[in-house]
């Protein structure tokens, strides 16, 4: 069982939405695929170090 509040937990769930979002589609070869959205190229993508996470 987790140890998040539920305030916490749905906090995380927004974010995480807002975030796949934004993650860059890519073929199997690791292009950019446009027809799956997202935003840049995969090899760019930098991750969630600039994600303000609740505490």
């Amino acid at each position: 069982m987790s140890d998040l509040s539920k305030d916490t937990e749905a906090q995380l769930e927004e974010i995480a939405e807002k975030r796949v979002e934004e993650l860059p589609g890519e073929t199997a070869l690791g292009h950019r695929d446009p027809e799956a959205g997202g935003e840049g190229e995969p090899q760019d993508w930098k991750g969630n170090s600039d994600v303000k996470l609740p505490e």
